[in-house]
């Protein structure tokens, strides 16, 4: 039996874990690419379908561009996916004036060059071998709308969008389809962390920032991950074959 084979790129991660279980348990395949914590993030899923093969761990950095090609690539060592999940990503928060240009080489090679790397690998992988395949693109509300404080964020989330738009328009012919996920405020360890920078910066109580936080979408509280992979799931899966180019916002309505 031949189960879906979704590789997740950053699947050891806070964020990534969860969106590697809710494939395993839609009856996918999956292979953790990370650069630590994948083996047994692999190992701690559920079980693939009778007579699939086991899910996977693959050591990658998603900022190696010849390693990317060399995983994914239409040579590549895992060559042979029906989706990708690009889940691999950073945060940084602070304003313009003062930006630290150390991270924000950081934050923009993790999460804008990697997804064209991988985009990269991909265009080549289909164009040898046409087939249906979906990729998923991590970008964020903040990738849809800025404010204050987080230009270095917004601009690789910004740009995620407008890759993925580019990205779908060049892979549909041989098949491909890439959409983007744009999350809210997520209960991550991630959001924790900038809730205590912002804190930091404005002086006041971390509680308060997750609080507003909270508060910003008439839904009055955070998004649970599982949520957003759930609507991962579905963009990476064979049910969604009719979409394309597409950002889809996983958040409350505005107050």
């Amino acid at each position: 039996m031949s189960a879906r084979s979704v590789v997740v790129l950053g699947g050891a991660g806070a964020i990534g874990r969860v969106v590697c279980a809710v494939l395993a348990e839609a009856g996918m395949r999956v292979t953790v690419a990370d650069v630590r914590g994948q083996h047994d993030t692999a190992a701690s899923l559920p079980a693939v379908p009778a007579g699939a093969a086991p899910h996977d761990a693959l050591d990658l950095d998603i900022t190696d561009r010849d390693a990317v090609l060399a995983a994914l690539g239409p040579e590549g060592s895992h060559a042979g996916y029906d989706a990708l999940v690009v889940a691999a990503g950073l945060n940084y928060t602070g304003p313009v004036a003062t930006t630290d240009w150390d991270a924000y080489e950081t934050v923009l090679a993790v999460n804008l060059r990697g997804p064209f790397h991988v985009g990269q690998a991909l265009s080549l992988n289909l164009a040898a071998r046409p087939r249906e395949c979906s990729a998923v693109f991590f970008s964020s509300t903040a990738g849809l709308k800025g404010e204050g404080g987080a230009a270095v964020y917004a601009a690789s989330k910004f740009g995620v969008i407008g890759f993925m738009e580019c990205l779908a328009a060049e892979i549909a012919r041989h098949g491909g389809r890439a959409n983007a996920v744009c999350p809210g405020n997520i209960d991550s360890p991630m959001l924790h962390v900038l809730a205590g920078q912002v804190a930091e910066r404005e002086r006041r109580e971390t509680a308060d920032v997750l609080r507003d936080f909270a508060a910003a979408t008439a839904f009055e509280r955070l998004i649970d991950i599982r949520e957003v992979a759930h609507a991962v799931a579905f963009l990476a899966g064979p049910h969604s074959t009719g979409l394309s180019g597409q950002s889809v916002v996983i958040d409350g309505p505005p107050r």
